[in-house]
C-alpha cells in the first residue's frame, strides 16, 4: 500500500514538471521563429552560457607605425558590438602619437568577446647633428690610429666617410687608420644629419737623409752671413746648432753669422733626424775703422776730409753709409770733393783686400751768412721772482750763439735761455761766414713776490673751529693752505681772517700773499685746540651747624675761583675755609695755563640752633604770650611734648609751630615750673624746665 501511493505520487510529479518545461521549449521556440518566417519551426536548445564559433577581429593602420616624432597612426578594429582598447578606449578606433603595445577586445553581436594581436607602434625622435671627438692626436706616424666616435641615438644608422667616400657603416665608433677628413652621418626614417665638425687625420712617415745645404760662400767678411737651408716639411719642428751648441732658429733655413759648424734637427711624429752632414761657415776679421776729421767752408767751395789708421792705398771713399761702389782713384788717406753748393757727408773705411772696415761718416759743411733767428717765448713773458721765461730759436750748425739783456751781452753757446730778470731781450748768431741779429726783440717783466703776512694764532677750548688772522695785505689777495706744500690753497678763503672746520686737534695752517700773480712765501698759523680743565670740589655737599666751618677741596687747573666770596676765608684758594651764616651753593671755577676753564658746585648748607626759653606769660598782654622756639621752622616736624611736676602730659605736638599758648584743656595753667621734651626727628632730643610766669 505504501509503495504503490509512493510511485504513483512521484511519477505525477515527473509528468507534471515535464510538461511544463516542454511547454515553455515550445513557446520560445514558435516566438522566435515566427521572427524569421511563418512556415514550420526548427527547435534548438544551445548550452547556457556558450559562444558560438567566435571571431578573432583583427587591427588595421591607416599608414606606417614606426613614426617620427609629432606624427600618428589611426588604429582601426573589425567590426564588433563593442570594443575595448588596452589604453582605456572604447571607440572602434584610435590615434596613436606615443610608442607602445596597443591591444583590442571586440565583442559581436552574440555576445562573443575576441582579442586582436597587438601593434607594436614606435615613435623616433628626430637625429640631433652629433660632434665627433676622437682621442689621442690627430697627427700620428705610419701605422697610427686615432679612435673617433660620436653619442649614440637610438634608431640611427651611422655612415663613416673619409674625404667624403664611405669607409664604415657598422656603429657610433670608428678608428681611423688611413690619412684623410673624417665625416660621420647618421639616419632614421625622420631624416639624416651630418656632423658639426670635420676630423682631419695625417699621417707622418720618418724623415729621409738630408744635408745643411748654403746659399751662397760659406766664408765671409764679419758683418756678412750665409743662408742655410734643409728641406721644408709641414707638421714638424727644426732646430739649428753650430758646433753642437743649440742656436736660435725654429724654421727650415737660418742664416749664418757666426763661424762654426752648422747642423739641423727635424723632428715629427715618428722621432728626431739630424742631418748627417753639416756646413762649416767662416768668418773673417774685419779692419780696424779708420779716425776720420772733417772740414767746412763758406759759399761754394771743394772741401778736403781726412782719415788716418790705414796704408796708402787702402782708403775707399763712398758717397753712402752702404751699399754702392767706392769714388774711384779714392784711395788715399784725404779726399777732396768736388766743388758743393750745400754741405754733404761722405764715408770712408779701410780694406785688408778681402775685407773692409766699418765705413765711417765724414761732414764736408758749407756755411753761409746765419739767417736773422726769431726768439720765442714758452709761455707767459710775465713771470714771479725766483720764476723764469724759457727763450729759444731754431737750432743752427755751426754757429754761436750771444743772447743780450737791454743791449747787454749775457752768455753764448746755447739756442735756449733761461730770462729771470726784467728787461729787452735779444740774440746774436755768427758762424764764419758771418752774423746776424733777432729779428724781433722780447720784453720780459719779473714781478717781485709780495713779503710773508703777519699772522695770528688762534685757538679753541676743546674741540670746535678756531678763527686765524693775517695782516699785510687787502682783501682778496690772501691764500690759505692746509699745509706748507698743499699745491692748492683752501677754496673761497681770500680774507685777512680763516675759520677753520671743527678740529679735534692742534694743527698749523700756512698762509701767504698774492700780488700781481705772483705768490709769497707762506707764514705758519696756529690752530690751537687746548684741553679743557675738569672742576674737581673733593667734598660732597656739606652740613655745618651755624657759626661752623668746613674745608672747601677743589682741584683740576691752574687757578681757581670761588663764588660767592661770602663766608669763605680765600675765594682764590683751592681749598678755602667756608663759615657761611646760611645754606649756601659755592661755585668753582677753575682755569688751566692756556685760559680754558671749568665749573663744579658744592651746597654747604648750614643748620640753626635752636633756641628754647625756659619761661613765657600767657597773660594776653601781647608780649611773649606763646612758647616761641627760635629756628624751630629750620627743624620741620619737631615734636613738644610738655609734663607737669607731677608727670602728666598737659601739652603734645607733632609738628610743633611756636604757638602754645600755656593752656590745658582750653584753661590757663597756673604759674609754676614744668617739663618739656623736643624731639627732631632722626637728630637729636632736648629736654629742660620751663616756667609760666605772670
Amino acid at each position: 500500500m505504501y509503495s504503490s501511493s509512493f510511485g504513483t505520487r512521484s511519477l505525477r510529479g515527473f509528468l507534471t514538471i515535464t510538461l511544463v518545461l516542454a511547454f515553455v521549449v515550445l513557446f520560445n521556440s514558435g516566438v522566435s521563429a515566427n521572427r524569421h518566417s511563418k512556415g514550420s519551426v526548427p527547435v534548438q536548445i544551445p548550452q547556457s552560457g556558450a559562444c558560438v564559433s567566435p571571431v578573432k577581429p583583427t587591427i588595421t593602420a591607416n599608414g606606417p607605425i614606426t613614426l617620427c616624432a609629432g606624427g600618428s597612426v589611426l588604429l582601426t578594429a573589425s567590426p564588433g558590438k563593442s570594443y575595448k582598447w588596452s589604453n582605456g578606449s572604447t571607440a572602434q578606433a584610435i590615434t596613436v602619437t606615443r610608442s607602445g603595445v596597443y591591444g583590442v577586445e571586440v565583442t559581436d553581436a552574440s555576445g562573443c568577446i575576441g582579442k586582436a594581436d597587438d601593434v607594436t607602434v614606435t615613435v623616433a625622435g628626430r637625429l640631433a647633428a652629433p660632434t665627433i671627438v676622437y682621442s689621442g692626436t690627430l697627427l700620428v706616424c705610419q701605422k697610427g690610429s686615432v679612435q673617433m666616435s660620436v653619442p649614440a641615438q637610438e634608431g640611427a644608422a651611422y655612415v663613416w666617410k673619409r674625404d667624403g667616400v664611405l669607409v664604415y657603416d657598422g656603429s657610433n665608433e670608428y678608428v681611423a687608420r688611413e690619412a684623410g677628413v673624417y665625416t660621420v652621418e647618421l639616419s632614421n626614417f625622420c631624416g639624416a644629419v651630418r656632423s658639426t665638425n670635420r676630423v682631419e687625420l695625417k699621417i707622418q712617415e720618418p724623415m729621409p737623409a738630408f744635408e745643411v745645404v748654403a746659399t751662397g760662400s760659406t766664408v765671409f767678411c764679419r758683418g756678412g752671413s750665409v743662408r742655410l737651408s734643409v728641406p721644408e716639411y709641414k707638421e714638424t719642428t727644426y732646430a739649428w746648432h753650430r758646433d753642437g751648441t743649440l742656436v736660435s732658429g725654429n724654421k727650415h733655413f737660418f742664416v749664418a753669422e757666426e763661424p762654426g759648424i752648422y747642423t739641423a734637427e727635424i723632428t715629427n711624429q715618428c722621432g728626431t733626424f739630424r742631418s748627417s752632414k753639416g756646413q762649416q761657415v767662416k768668418v773673417l776679421a774685419l779692419p780696424t775703422q779708420p779716425t776720420v776729421q772733417g772740414a767746412a767752408a763758406c759759399a761754394k767751395a771743394a772741401v778736403t776730409l781726412t782719415a788716418s789708421g790705414g796704408s796708402p792705398g787702402m782708403y775707399r771713399w763712398y758717397q753712402a753709409a752702404s751699399g754702392g761702389a767706392a769714388i774711384a782713384g779714392a784711395d788715399a788717406a784725404s779726399f777732396t770733393t768736388p766743388e758743393l753748393s750745400a754741405s754733404a757727408t761722405y764715408y770712408v773705411a779701410i780694406t785688408n783686400g778681402q775685407c773692409e772696415s766699418k765705413r765711417v761718416p765724414v761732414k764736408a759743411t758749407i756755411n753761409t751768412k746765419p739767417a736773422a733767428p726769431e726768439i720765442e717765448a714758452d709761455g707767459r713773458l710775465e713771470v714771479c721772482e725766483g720764476g723764469a721765461v724759457m727763450l729759444h730759436t731754431a737750432a743752427i750748425q755751426n754757429v754761436t750763439y750771444t743772447w743780450l739783456r737791454d743791449g747787454q751781452e749775457l752768455s753764448g753757446g746755447s739756442n735756449t735761455l733761461q730770462a729771470t730778470e726784467s728787461g729787452e731781450y735779444s740774440l746774436r748768431v755768427q758762424n764764419e761766414c758771418g752774423t746776424s741779429l733777432s729779428s724781433n726783440k722780447v720784453t720780459v717783466r719779473v714781478w717781485p713776490a709780495p713779503a710773508a703776512p703777519a699772522a695770528q694764532d688762534g685757538s679753541s677750548c676743546g674741540p670746535g673751529s678756531v678763527t686765524l688772522t693775517a695782516t699785510g695785505g687787502a682783501a682778496g689777495e690772501y691764500r690759505w693752505y692746509e699745509s706748507e706744500t698743499a699745491p692748492t690753497p683752501l677754496a673761497g678763503s681770500t680774507d685777512g681772517t680763516f675759520t677753520t672746520p671743527a678740529l679735534q686737534d692742534s694743527r698749523t695752517y700756512y698762509v701767504a700773499l698774492v700780488k700781481n700773480g705772483c705768490e709769497g712765501e707762506r707764514t705758519p698759523v696756529q690752530a690751537l685746540v687746548y684741553p679743557v680743565p675738569e672742576a674737581v670740589a673733593s667734598l660732597p655737599d656739606q652740613d655745618i651747624d651755624s657759626g661752623e666751618s668746613v674745608r672747601l677741596n677743589g682741584s683740576g687747573g691752574e687757578s681757581y675761583i670761588w663764588s660767592p666770596a661770602a663766608g669763605l676765608d680765600d675765594p682764590l684758594a683751592a681749598s678755602p675755609v667756608a663759615t657761611p651764616e646760611q645754606t649756601t651753593r659755592y661755585t668753582l671755577t677753575v682755569k688751566n695755563r692756556e685760559g680754558c676753564e671749568d665749573t663744579t658746585s658744592v651746597v654747604v648748607t648750614v643748620r640753626q640752633l635752636l633756641v628754647i626759653p625756659n619761661a613765657f606769660s600767657p597773660n594776653g598782654d601781647g608780649v611773649n604770650d606763646n612758647w616761641e622756639i627760635e629756628n624751630i621752622e629750620y627743624f620741620p616736624g619737631v615734636a613738644v611734648e610738655v609734663y607737669n611736676r607731677w608727670g602728666n602730659l598737659i601739652f603734645e605736638r607733632a609738628n610743633y609751630q611756636s604757638d602754645w599758648n600755656g593752656t590745658y584743656r582750653g584753661a590757663a595753667l597756673p604759674v609754676g615750673t614744668y617739663f618739656y621734651v623736643i624731639s627732631i626727628p632722626g637728630k637729636s632730643r632736648f629736654t629742660g624746665y620751663l616756667n609760666i610766669v605772670n
